[in-house]
């Protein structure tokens, strides 16, 4: 045994081997050892990364270190906050557990499903991963996630995929990892593995050396990495701060090429083709380091030609090209050496640059040649004028043009002539004028409708006087009821002219158009002795549905036109009839062997207050018809030549007889 004196110089020994001890380590006061051990615990960053989740974080070949995305993340995170890093290995359970209890400030290499908890905060990287369909051999084709409903497909435990997959009747098989899925799907177990990374997949597909698969269709959803921060640590601002920096240093954009640029089984541009585009990099070299030579002698004459083309090409773009105005440089021949894009679209500029049109037109103004305009055109100012292109066709063109000279060297001197459309506004100028005249007219059938209408009143009196006291049998007495009929007639025309357009609404009853036809030639037989009449061709019914009051003056129109056509002819006259039933339709065609019809009138005769009787017409009367055929749903057609007489050619719709 020791004696009490030798066990008190013993314990004598040990303090002072724990104080010597303690000054060795740490030679300040007890408040300067708590200071420090804070400061270098503040410069350290203790990560906790889970090793086997790569691309995100995994050991290498000799697992004595790690790699990844995650870890070089944080490594560059932790340089921007000046601090070493510490990495702790562990599942993400218990990294989970470490974070909650202080020993470690943060957890990177997540997805972010389930992270909420009260102890930490979830900070978003701009790196993401991409879920993808992946599928073994070449039978499947799916392009989509709805091409996969009622099939048989793989997801890990706890995915939130799996409810949505359920709810397009997958059957699903809930595989425990990544490696654990892609083993089941090259056994057949499944069609397709809806993997929540297919970067994570193809680590371990390169590494475990599958074959046969590939990704389907694009990437389904895009899953963000997040680092879980502790509350505790304080440094979410501070690395919110720093991933901040490293994105807009282009830090980011390197490790997401570095870790996700790659696609199962394929390899990267520079692998296929590094030799050849080393190569081109040399060649385009050499080229620019030539081209830059070369430009860099001729730099101050390729400045003055871009000037000048510059200025050239923004004057022509902008005060010629642009324009909405006509633009033409004539020069002495008539050729046109400068047009602009509307010139060229209404007046159809041949390749030679001529427009015969044009020059027709200029030449007609001044009774001769382009050159005569030399003489009217004023040394100062303009000449205007009002010309007419291809008058009478349906490219009938009238501009105004304003003329004046304009120097130009390959000519003794050169017409500039910059014009403008102006067919549509005369067009509305005619409108104008004809309804001024409709109007004009309608005052006055109004004034005179009273007075017509007295005396037609009173012949229609002593009509029906006397057709009570003629006999049945008695000659007069259709002559009588033709007077009647026409009196009635008269009235009619002279209420519409009254207001000059025909009635909005009229009584439609089913009619013989042959039959009105007939009637109208006994109405105006006292001028057809003289005049063969051919009804040959005339059938017996002719149906359709009509008003037979417009119907008769239509018809009476078109006879006294053929009637009043053949006056001025010598020699054989004569009207023939022709009717038909066609494809629904009742035709009706009126020709005369009158003096017919020039090609630009033909075009002209239903227009209002056109006739070419001169003081003998007022042009009303085919305008008239040809609104009473569009009342009754038909057609009018004029065909004509000069000196071969003309056709009135009438269609409607045919009626049953029955109706």
């Amino acid at each position: 045994m020791v004696s009490y004196a030798g066990r008190e110089s013993f314990m004598r020994i040990l303090v002072l081997f724990a104080v010597m001890a303690s000054v060795q380590l740490c030679p300040f006061s007890p408040s300067a050892e708590g200071e420090a051990c804070a400061a270098e615990r503040e410069r350290r960053l203790v990560i906790g990364v889970p090793p086997n989740s790569a691309p995100l974080s995994f050991l290498n070949e000799s697992r004595d270190g790690l790699l990844g995305l995650a870890v070089d993340l944080s490594v560059k995170m932790a340089g921007e906050l000046n601090m070493d890093i510490v990495f702790v290995q562990s599942n993400a359970r218990k990294l989970e557990q470490k974070l909650q209890r202080g020993e470690i400030d943060a957890v990177v290499g997540l997805l972010p499903v389930n992270l909420k908890n009260d102890f930490s905060d979830v900070l978003v990287t701009p790196l993401a991963l991409n879920r993808a369909i992946l599928v073994v051999g070449q039978e499947h084709q799916f392009a989509m996630e709805q091409d996969m409903a009622g099939r048989r497909v793989i997801l890990q435990r706890g995915d939130t995929y799996i409810p949505k997959m359920l709810d397009m009747g997958c059957t699903v098989v809930q595989a425990d990892s990544i490696t654990n899925a892609l083993n089941r799907l090259v056994a057949g177990e499944a069609e397709a593995y809806i993997a929540s990374s297919v970067e994570m997949a193809f680590h371990i597909v390169q590494s475990k050396k599958y074959k046969n698969i590939r990704v389907m269709g694009g990437s389904l959803e895009r899953i963000p990495m997040v680092m879980m921060v502790g509350r505790q640590s304080g440094l979410l601002e501070r690395m919110t701060s720093a991933l901040v920096h490293l994105e807009e240093s282009g830090e980011v954009e390197n490790l997401r090429t570095k870790w996700l640029g790659r696609a199962l089984y394929v390899p990267t541009l520079w692998e296929q083709y590094q030799y050849y585009i080393l190569f081109t990099v040399v060649f385009l070299c050499c080229i620019f380091i030539a081209s830059v030579t070369w430009i860099y002698a001729l730099k101050r004459q390729v400045r003055k030609v871009s000037r000048r083309l510059i200025r050239s090409e923004r004057k022509y773009r902008d005060l010629i090209e642009e324009s909405p105005d006509i633009i033409l440089l004539l020069d002495a021949d008539g050729q046109i050496r400068l047009s602009n894009r509307a010139a060229r679209g209404v007046l159809h500029i041949e390749e030679s640059g001529h427009s015969s049109v044009l020059m027709e037109a200029l030449c007609e103004e001044t009774n001769g040649c382009l050159e005569r305009f030399v003489e009217l055109i004023p040394q100062k100012g303009a000449l205007r004028r009002e010309i007419t292109l291809a008058p009478g066709t349906e490219q009938e063109l009238v501009l105004e043009v304003n003329l004046f000279m304009a120097d130009m060297e390959a000519s003794p001197y050169a017409i500039c002539l910059i014009g403008r459309d102006m067919t549509e506004r005369r067009r509305l100028d005619r409108q104008v004028m004809e309804m001024e005249r409709l109007a004009v007219l309608g005052k006055m059938a109004a004034g005179v409708a009273h007075e017509i209408n007295n005396p037609i009143g009173i012949v229609m009196a002593n009509a029906e006087l006397a057709l009570e006291d003629c006999p049945e049998d008695s000659p007069l007495r259709p002559l009588l009821k033709a007077i009647h009929r026409n009196g009635e007639r008269a009235v009619n025309t002279t209420r519409r002219l009254m207001h000059i357009a025909l009635p909005d609404s009229v009584q439609y009853e089913t009619q013989n158009l042959a039959l009105i036809a007939r009637d109208a030639l006994f109405f105006l037989r006292p001028r057809l002795r003289t005049v063969r009449v051919d009804e040959s061709l005339l059938p017996e019914h002719l149906p359709m549905r009509g008003n037979r009051t417009l119907l008769e003056q239509l018809v009476l129109n078109l006879m006294i036109n053929a009637l009043d056509s053949m006056e001025t002819e010598g020699g054989f006259r004569a009207l023939v009839l022709e009717g038909r039933c066609e494809g629904g339709r009742v035709m009706l065609d009126i020709s005369d062997c009158g003096s017919g019809i020039a090609e630009e009138n033909r075009k002209k005769i239903f227009e209002p207050f056109f006739s070419t009787k001169g003081s003998r017409g007022f042009g009303l009367g085919l305008y008239i018809s040809r609104h009473i055929v569009e009342l009754h749903e038909g057609h009018i057609e004029a065909h004509s030549a000069p000196g071969e007489g003309s056709t009135m050619s009438l269609s409607f719709p045919a009626a049953e007889e029955d109706e």
